[in-house]
């Protein structure tokens, strides 16, 4: 159902509210519990540069681009890299 796009040096406590936030929408919406891609759970972290090319492929599994903002989001380059792939694609900002 969604891409988790966010920065892991930012404050967990906030980014856990606002995909719980995300949550109680997407159950009220659906009535289901959502599918989401999250890289540490999805990625071989040993090997982030193979699992960059296969961004695209992890994109193209979701419906949506769940972007979890911050103060340092745009400042990392594989947050920033994440959402040119994703409208590359043809994704919208809404």
């Amino acid at each position: 159902d969604a891409f988790i796009s966010h920065s892991w040096r930012d404050e967990p406590e906030a980014k856990w509210q606002a995909l719980q936030a995300w949550r109680a929408g997407f159950k009220a919406r659906f009535h289901r519990e959502p599918i989401v891609w999250l890289d540490k759970a999805c990625i071989e972290q040993d090997d982030i540069d193979a699992n960059l090319m296969c961004l695209p492929v992890f994109l193209a599994g979701c419906n949506t681009l769940l972007v979890l903002f911050s103060h340092s989001y745009l400042r990392r380059l594989w947050c920033v890299v994440e959402l040119f792939v994703f409208l590359q694609m043809g994704g919208t900002a809404d």
